[in-house]
């Protein structure tokens, strides 16, 4: 059997030349090129064994002192280098070529010149690009001689021959070059055997062969395919291509079509010869753009089957291509992919429209850190949203998470892949035009320090690129905003730092006293009903003429009656050396006038509705009581606010009141006259006497002692940490005492610390000596606020590990009643010896389990413990003896029973002793758990799983103020940009306001000292927000015949005690009855209370309910 098909002379010289008369000599090209081949690289090896001889004979004779003599008088290199002096004319040729190149002789200066007077890329094509382009016309040759003449051998006559003779004489200049090149390589060996030495071997001699002989092979001129992937560097020496994106695309691309023109090439020449030891009878036309196709389809294993190779050489180098090609070719069309997916409007420059704005944002930009913000940032009540952009920049390309807020927001939203630290990014962007830049922290990093420093870089890479930009800062660490004021550049007015530490434990400590309080910084459905309180928003408007010489309570009222509510006056204020800063007052006091200039803090719900309180007009509008809301929506400037005819002309400026009046240190701004307008509200001639008004008496008996050195705080003496650990054998004593005789006895066990605890904090606090500092102090603030009574302040105890609480315990050494207990807060035994069950509020925090990969075991401590939690609360109310007893077949008269015991457990718990103060109540949700993770909230309190997919805001824990997340703070990142001094407010509330000590002691991680001058006590009057019973401000709601809504819970409380009234803290069994919705089949606690902030006027109250209000700590006439 013969592998060969047999054929007629006639087909087997098909594919030559009938000139030729049947005679091939294609082995004579090929062999002439092998020869050269072989032959140079013989005779180089030669050459350089004789060259080392010669060295080696030189190094002999020059050990004698005549050659050496000698050789010193004829200034020639000694040793080694007499073999460099021998190859004199080598390195001469060298120096030539680099001196042309360089331009730093007078040759090069010539060809410099004369570039200066023709043009740069003139000089480059005499220089380098003469060889690329003689190689691409010999491409182009070989191409034309392949299309028009299907011989791949044929005698011509050379003087004949058009082709011929251009072949001929780019094939010379390739010589000149490639003797140029031999000349100066510094290897000659390798670089007889280089790419580029084999193509001019391969298809020089076989052009000068013809010559001789009058014939002419096709052969291997497809070589000159290959110098196509020299094409980058001449675009880069072109300046055509610099970034190196486009130059690795290049690369890539040059590479693949020389390999694939060149192998087409190959397929080519075989298929149109044949095979020789099969006579050439397997031979088949196969033109050049046939074979590209060919090979094409092969590569990418389509293999349509139109074309196939029939000789034995064409198959078996399509095997060797498809192992070696698939290889190189499976390796770059990912990279292709990856570097075109790439590119997109990702790393475009963005194009700034007229008459919009954009705002940047950088730092931790993820899908988790983003949701909450831009929620809340692009929210269609913001007046400013309008005509703005957002853009955000970040190293890395968005992911399917990120490309999916990217389409939700498509309208506002911009992704640039880039470095706020490269000047170019910076250029994209148009930093310079931008509004502001908000860089958000990493609030799950390992490393505090570490993250701040990376932002705080951020901002030195603005300011130095402008610095008017305006920038809000978010920092994990207190002690890290002394580096942002040194940065130059920094404005301390418009430029803001967001204390992620200062805020989050500010507000956990603030809900520990007010249940629900971080929850108000976000038919009727109670979902819904929460949802509109949720969607508020703080606005900051300047007040019109119509307040002018109105109190605060006074304009609050008609601020209410306009739909919005007022918290706060941003006002004026000279410090001690004279300097005015801007300071805001939360309620102040009744002495407080409004004048103009006067700006509110005012929460509602679209910034149309704060337009209205910008817009009002007395005289157009006297009487307000009765405004429907086509009339309110109707709301413009008019001709009364353009003229001054009913106010004032002058200006009314801030008097200076003497320093020893305390009424005009709380003053915003007074006026020359009592010619004001008609008060809207009545001065109450008796006022109700109620324990929360009664509290306010006496305000200033204590002793200046026991505050701090700003007045705004409780002190005590400097304690060792070991005078604060709690006895764990004295509790256990105790408690063993106590359960055998069922009595208290506290004088059965000498102990220093207290031993009976009861309406206290307990702070479950998981973290080791290795954990990260998360500012304790920060937290005690708000529980040791200087507004509250002695006798008001709780007891607070830290269940942790002393190891790490030894960190930060001199920043909190100096607050009364702090104590410790040594242990784990996962431990049962532990929690029950500091009576759990008979705590105020239960914290739960954690600084463990942050590096986890797996998100859903953050925090996976954190709810540990509040499983642990309750399981000692199910215990306490006897729980677990009717769960002994349940039986499958009276499943819901047992589920009735078991939330029946369970709602008396919480009746206890609830229960005020004589001594507390009315401020404080007992919740049904007594532990306060705070997360890193968002979705973890679905592991706070188990039946809830229909929450999963539900906004972190929207769920059930975070609605009845049990969970707070981090994402919540995010949200006053956005409202610090659309109001300056938001962020001022919040921490006016917080921690008392904004006293120049105070930020000296937090920033730099001092120790509070003792209070040095009754002047400043004056701190302590200030205004905080409580919770109490409905019937502490509408003593008779029981036995009103008409209901009582929150309008007239609002306008009452506002007259009679000068409160603001914010919102309600009702029972989800309530809301549950006032629900017309379906009930689900999961279990209800229905003790558990959910946070309406700021609802309906015509809402009904019910006399559970509980109010947050806000109430200065000192009221005029006291």
């Amino acid at each position: 059997m013969t592998i060969c098909p047999a054929c007629s002379p006639e087909h087997s010289n098909k594919s030559l030349d009938p000139l030729c008369n049947g005679e091939r000599i294609w082995t004579t090209f090929l062999f002439t090129s092998f020869g050269i081949l072989l032959g140079g690289w013989i005779i180089i090896f030669i050459y350089e064994v004789l060259s080392e001889l010669c060295v080696k004979l030189q190094n002999i004779r020059s050990h004698g002192t005549k050659e050496n003599t000698h050789l010193k008088q004829m200034n020639l290199p000694h040793g080694d280098d007499a073999a460099d002096y021998d190859c004199n004319w080598l390195q001469e040729i060298k120096s030539w070529d680099n001196n042309i190149i360089s331009g730093q002789t007078k040759m090069g200066k010539t060809f410099v010149s004369i570039s200066d007077k023709i043009s740069h890329y003139l000089l480059f094509i005499l220089q380098v690009t003469i060889i690329f382009l003689c190689s691409i016309a010999s491409l182009i040759l070989y191409c034309l001689d392949t299309q028009k003449n299907t011989y791949m051998e044929s005698c011509t006559i050379f003087r004949k021959s058009i082709s011929m003779q251009i072949d001929l004489g780019l094939n010379a200049v390739f010589l000149v070059y490639f003797i140029l090149r031999f000349a100066v390589a510094k290897s000659k060996r390798r670089f007889w055997f280089s790419l580029y030495s084999i193509v001019d071997i391969f298809t020089i001699s076989p052009s000068f062969l013809a010559f001789y002989l009058n014939r002419t092979w096709i052969g291997f001129r497809f070589l000159r395919a290959l110098p196509l992937m020299s094409i980058p560097n001449i675009l880069q020496y072109m300046g055509v291509i610099e970034r190196p994106r486009k130059i690795r695309i290049a690369q890539l691309a040059s590479k693949f079509i020389a390999l694939l023109l060149t192998a087409s090439g190959f397929v080519h020449l075989v298929e149109n010869s044949g095979d020789f030891f099969c006579d050439y009878c397997n031979a088949q036309e196969l033109d050049a753009f046939n074979a590209v196709y060919f090979m094409i389809i092969t590569m990418t294993t389509v293999g349509y089957g139109d074309f196939s190779c029939k000789t034995y050489i064409g198959k078996s180098f399509v095997i060797l291509s498809l192992m070696g090609g698939l290889t190189i070719f499976a390796t770059m069309i990912p990279e292709f992919s990856n570097l075109f997916g790439s590119k997109g409007p990702y790393f475009d420059r963005y194009h700034r429209v007229k008459g919009r704005r954009h705002v940047i944002i950088c730092g931790h930009t993820t899908p988790h850190s983003l949701a909450a913000f831009l929620r809340d940032f692009l929210h269609k009540g913001r007046e400013k949203m309008e005509k703005l952009d957002v853009l955000i920049i970040d190293r890395k390309v968005p992911d399917i998470e990120m490309e999916a807020i990217l389409k939700r927001y498509y309208a506002k939203l911009q992704y640039f892949v880039g470095s706020i630290m490269n000047i170019a990014d910076l250029q994209r962007v148009q930093a310079d035009k931008a509004t502001a830049c908000l860089i958000i922290a990493n609030k799950e990093c390992q490393d505090a320090s570490s993250d701040d420093s990376a932002n705080i870089m951020r901002v030195i890479s603005l300011k130095n690129f402008n610095q008017r930009i305006r920038i809000i800062l978010q920092l994990l660490q207190y002690h890290n905003k002394l580096n942002v004021a040194s940065i130059p550049g920094w404005n301390m007015e418009s430029d803001e730092v967001i204390c992620i530490a200062e805020l989050k434990l500010g507000l956990i400590g603030m809900s520990c006293i007010v249940t629900g309080f971080a929850t108000m910084t976000q038919a009727w459905s109670w979902r819904d009903l929460y949802h509109r309180g949720a969607g508020m928003k703080l606005y900051l408007e300047e007040l019109p003429p119509s307040f002018y010489g109105k109190s605060f309570a006074e304009s609050a009222l008609v601020c209410f009656k306009l739909g919005v509510m007022l918290l706060a006056i941003e006002k004026e204020r000279k410090d001690e050396h004279g300097n005015t800063r801007i300071a805001v007052d939360v309620v102040p006091c009744d002495d407080c006038i409004i004048i103009r200039g006067s700006r509110a803090f005012i929460v509602c719900m679209s910034s149309e509705d704060a337009n209205r309180v910008k817009y009002y007009c007395s005289i157009c509008y006297p009487i307000i009581d009765n405004l429907t809301e086509l009339q309110l929506a109707r709301m413009r400037v008019c001709f009364h606010a353009r003229s001054t005819d009913w106010v004032q002309n002058e200006e009314m400026p801030i008097i200076d009141q003497p320093g020893d009046s305390e009424e005009s240190e709380h003053a915003i701004v007074t006026i020359h006259d009592a010619d004001v307008t008609r008060p809207l509200m009545t001065q109450q001639s008796e006022r109700i006497c109620t324990p929360c008004y009664q509290r306010s008496n006496t305000f200033l008996d204590e002793d200046m002692s026991s505050f701090d050195s700003t007045g705004m705080f409780y002190f005590t003496p400097s304690r060792n940490i070991q005078d604060a650990v709690l006895d764990v054998n004295s509790l256990r004593e105790y408690h063993n005492i106590r359960h055998r005789s069922k009595t208290v006895q506290d004088g059965g066990v000498q102990c220093k610390h207290p031993l009976q605890f009861r309406d206290h904090i307990i702070v479950c606090l998981h973290a080791d000596k290795s954990s990260p500092s998360i500012g304790l102090r920060n937290f005690i603030l708000p529980l040791r606020a200087s507004s509250f009574r002695r006798h008001e302040l709780l007891t607070i105890i830290f269940v942790t590990e002393l190891d790490y609480i030894e960190i930060e315990w001199d920043m909190i050494s100096t607050f009364p009643d702090i104590y410790i207990l040594n242990g784990s807060p996962n431990n049962p035994y532990n929690l029950r010896l500091i009576s759990i069950h008979k705590c105020r509020q239960c914290v739960i925090m954690s600084t463990l389990d942050r590096g986890n990969l797996d998100t859903y075991l953050v925090d996976k401590s954190s709810i540990l413990c509040a499983l642990t939690i309750r399981q000692i609360s199910m215990q306490c109310a006897g729980l677990h003896t009717d769960l002994s007893v349940v039986r499958k077949s009276n499943t819901d008269h047992d589920m009735l029973k078991t939330k029946s015991v369970f709602h008396n457990h919480i009746q206890t718990l609830t229960a005020i002793s004589n001594e507390c103060v009315i401020f404080f109540v007992y919740y049904t949700s007594f532990f306060f758990v705070a997360l890193a993770i968002d979705s973890n909230v679905q592991y706070v309190e188990q039946g809830h799983t229909d929450e999963a997919d539900l906004p972190f805001f929207l769920t059930t824990p975070f609605a009845s103020g049990t969970a707070f997340a981090d994402s919540v703070l995010d949200c006053i990142l956005s409202c610090a940009y659309y109001n300056e001094n938001a962020v001022n407010l919040l921490r006016n509330i917080l921690m008392g306001g904004i006293d120049p000590q105070l930020e000296e002691i937090l920033a730099e991680g001092k120790r509070f000292e003792q209070c040095q001058t009754p002047k400043m006590l004056k701190n302590r009057r200030r205004a905080r927000v409580i919770i109490l019973a409905i019937q502490d401000l509408i003593p008779n709601i029981d036995t009103r015949t008409e209901p009582v809504t929150f309008s007239s819970l609002f306008i009452e409380s506002l007259g009679r005690h000068r409160m603001v009234v914010m919102g309600i803290y009702r029972r989800l069994d309530v809301l549950f009855q006032k629900d017309p919705s379906p009930k689900s089949d999961r279990p209800v606690d229905y003790n558990k209370r959910i946070v309406i902030y700021y609802p309906p006027y015509n809402y009904e109250i019910d006399p559970s309910d509980l109010v947050y209000a806000m109430q200065h700590s000192h009221l005029k006439g006291d």
